[in-house]
């Protein structure tokens, strides 16, 4: 695990990978200081990309655990993109819900394979130059590919064995704390009902 740019950074080939990683995010939505009725968890990026795939990959997988209520959009069937973001961010309820955003990004060569996660919007498409607008309470950036000389090209030949790794620990870490936020709303339920009767 490693600290930069306000940032945590967590190597997805680290034994400890995905306790560090169900760890953070747990944590950092404990703290976070905002209220909010729902999780809405919005992965970006496109499956015609390898390493913009990651956002995808994540939505694809968290969108078999049906048995948590929370709210998904991206995957590799109905991709967020630069083309959908907008419409997409205009369908959250911003103000009661707490927005997990997840993006590929590029990086320097110690942090290709890492996962970071910092308070705050993600800026899609920024590392190839794109203009999007920003979005999310927390950010969750997958390092696939080395920034500088020609992004685009570097994103795409990026390796999907990689990418793949990092969108599993990332949807298991997203499921754990979908898990967590369950069991804590429905002990305050009880708590509360409890309270009532005894009234």
């Amino acid at each position: 695990m490693k600290l930069y740019n306000n940032s945590i950074y967590i190597n997805t080939k680290d034994k400890t990978a995905q306790y560090e990683m169900n760890h953070v995010i747990h944590t950092m939505v404990k703290r976070i200081n905002k209220s909010y009725e729902r999780i809405a968890v919005i992965c970006i990026g496109t499956d015609r990309s390898t390493g913009d795939s990651y956002g995808p990959l994540v939505g694809h997988i968290l969108s078999k655990y049906t048995i948590y209520s929370f709210d998904l959009y991206g995957t590799i069937y109905e991709p967020v993109h630069a083309l959908t973001l907008e419409k997409t961010i205009y369908k959250i309820r911003q103000e009661d819900t707490l927005v997990l955003a997840i993006d590929s990004s590029v990086g320097l060569s110690d942090y290709v394979g890492c996962i970071g996660l910092k308070y705050g919007a993600i800026q899609p498409g920024s590392g190839v130059g794109k203009n999007l607008p920003p979005v999310g309470d927390i950010a969750i950036s997958g390092v696939v590919a080395l920034s500088g000389f020609a992004p685009l090209i570097m994103l795409q030949s990026a390796s999907l064995g990689m990418v793949y790794q990092m969108a599993e620990k990332t949807a298991m870490a997203i499921s754990y704390l979908l898990y967590k936020e369950q069991i804590e709303t429905k002990g305050r339920s009880i708590e509360r009902s409890e309270a009532f009767e005894e009234i």
